[in-house]
């Protein structure tokens, strides 16, 4: 972009251009050398504005789990803990579009992709939220120095685009993740589970006492780290948890 504008001011005669405003012009100009790519496919965007092209926004695939009783994430919780309501948005689908957005969003430094993505998880699960008093939502936590590294937690950037579009607010220094736990994508459903063990702590107790909480995930798979917040919340007062994730694995 500073190349842009130094080629514009050592160029007057650009702004005879007119009736082409200029401002479209220094547009056109700077997605020539900067286009504006699709995280889900890989392909320039027509409107730079958009987050991801209108052919992945309306082929990515959506559950409506928030419409089914007993749905399949609801179900990886029964008889692990008690849980009010569990949803995810999307299917996780290997080598698709949402899996290259969860890709962008956690390790290209999309944060604005993550809130994009929050905004429509809010659109499909406004009545969800609604039907079960949902008091507020905890992004599930990442312990500081991955969430140093990356930048931001993904999850928190969801909870903020719920909150664009349900005014639903959340609390994101709740919950700590005191031990930094190995990466949960390669492991079997057993490592998981002992991956998780005693590694959330609660700091303000009494902001949880009889709330309707609702965890936020990015990718749900076996609910392990989920399940291991959802019961410190419930062990410590809570009077229901509900866990909604942007994406689940087939």
């Amino acid at each position: 972009m500073p190349f842009i504008y130094a080629l514009c001011a050592s160029a007057p005669f650009l702004y005879l251009l007119w009736p082409i405003p200029f401002m479209n012009f220094l547009s056109s100009l700077s997605n020539l050398f900067f286009p504006s790519i699709c995280p889900g496919c890989n392909t320039q965007h027509i409107n730079e504005e958009e987050m991801i092209c209108m052919e992945c926004y309306h082929n990515l695939p959506y559950t409506e789990f928030e419409r089914l009783e007993n749905n399949p994430v609801e179900k990886i919780f029964w008889g692990r803990t008690n849980i009010k309501f569990a949803s995810s948005t999307f299917y996780y689908i290997i080598d698709s579009p949402i899996q290259h957005i969860i890709h962008h969003i956690k390790y290209r430094g999309q944060d604005n992709l993550g809130v994009f993505m929050g905004e429509i998880m809010g659109y499909t699960l406004q009545t969800a939220f609604e039907k079960h008093e949902i008091d507020f939502c905890i992004p599930m936590p990442l312990h500081y120095k991955k969430e140093y590294a990356r930048g931001y937690n993904q999850a928190s950037l969801l909870c903020a685009g719920i909150k664009k579009t349900t005014h639903l607010n959340y609390n994101d220094k709740l919950i700590t993740r005191e031990v930094n736990t190995s990466t949960q994508t390669k492991k079997s459903r057993i490592e998981r589970w002992g991956n998780v063990e005693d590694v959330f702590t609660i700091s303000n107790k009494s902001e949880i006492l009889d709330k309707n909480i609702l965890l936020i995930d990015d990718v749900i798979t076996t609910g392990a780290s989920t399940e291991a917040c959802a019961n410190i919340l419930l062990n410590h007062g809570a009077k229901s948890v509900s866990i909604c994730g942007l994406a689940y694995t087939i």
